[in-house]
């Protein structure tokens, strides 16, 4: 009895041996399929070009599909259709409304987004949602630790930090409080109510602000009110921290950015954990690991503000630089 359990356990094994043989050949070839849902913009270009070249670096499969801009019904519907009929393992989604649109359309598959700005406050990312257990991604906002600690380095006497906010940036501004807490900072916060921001900006002079950080919230700014912003600094020779390039070299002091290629591929990072078994809700929201440092010397010496050699180093970008 015992010489055929063993002969019965014998050729189990040899039969499992054969079928992994013949299957290595096909798992050699078989790669991991990612679709991308890009939308048509060009940092979100940039982010998912260099996403798609670390996956494929890594072995993966990519379909990049592109999201076609809003009003375009029928090719809305033929993206999405691509879409599903890639099956792919993982979607990766540029930018929040990519990201609704397909945890809406596609259900069960992960989804890690890219490009996301003011990540907390998207709905998929609240609490109680019911696609929240699957999705993870790269947000486009600075930490919050990194801009209390870049506005403390920059401005070590300014203790009360001024921002505006909607109800689009709430629970972003949440995590600015308590980032502040932590360097003893107070962050005084002014809602704006619809068409009001004049109105804000009275109500934050009233708290006396030693600078206003600006948040990307499409309700609180646009080019009248970051102009209006950047005449404020000036007069009131207060730090304006900017969110972009574009406006510290309009005037902003100093500002923080991330690179949208860096986010790509750091949200291959995570794409790649999600393929291994990591459940995205493990993952949560992650703040880009690398950003860009911007400073304005004209502003700076408009303001008063001397900006030494230990707040800023080689890499950080200057404009307004006397030639």
């Amino acid at each position: 009895m015992p010489r055929l359990i063993w002969k019965a356990i014998l050729a189990v094994v040899i039969c499992s041996w054969t079928q992994m043989a013949m299957a290595e050949p096909r798992a050699a070839g078989d790669r991991t399929r990612v679709a991308i849902l890009c939308s048509p913009y060009r940092s979100y270009r940039e982010a998912a070009s260099a996403l798609q070249e670390a996956l494929e670096q890594g072995g993966c499969e990519c379909v990049l599909i592109e999201l076609p801009k809003a009003g375009d019904e029928p090719a809305r519907k033929e993206a999405l259709k691509r879409l599903a009929e890639a099956k792919p393992v993982v979607i990766a989604t540029s930018g929040a409304n990519a990201t609704s649109i397909v945890l809406e359309a596609v259900p069960n598959t992960p989804v890690v987004f890219f490009m996301v700005h003011n990540a907390l406050d998207a709905a998929f990312m609240a609490n109680g949602n019911p696609n929240r257990a699957r999705v993870a991604g790269v947000a486009a906002d600075v930490s919050p630790k990194d801009w209390i600690d870049w506005i403390v380095r920059l401005d070590p006497y300014g203790k009360r930090i001024g921002v505006l906010r909607s109800p689009r940036t709430r629970r972003t501004v949440e995590a600015l409080e308590q980032a502040a807490r932590h360097r003893g900072v107070i962050l005084s916060v002014v809602d704006v109510e619809e068409n009001g921001f004049l109105k804000a900006i009275d109500a934050l002079n009233n708290k006396d602000p030693s600078s206003i950080l600006m948040t990307l919230d499409p309700k609180v700014y646009n080019a009248a009110t970051v102009e209006h912003l950047l005449v404020w600094g000036i007069r009131e020779k207060k730090p304006v921290w900017a969110f972009s390039a574009s406006i510290v070299k309009a005037g902003a002091f100093a500002g923080l950015y991330p690179q949208a290629k860096a986010v790509g591929r750091q949200a291959a990072e995570l794409v790649q954990k999600v393929i291994e078994g990591t459940a995205p809700n493990k993952l949560g929201v992650q703040y880009p690991r690398q950003v860009t440092k911007a400073v304005n010397d004209r502003t700076a010496e408009m303001i008063g503000v001397t900006l030494s050699s230990k707040a800023t180093d080689e890499r950080t970008v200057r404009f307004g630089a006397k030639p």
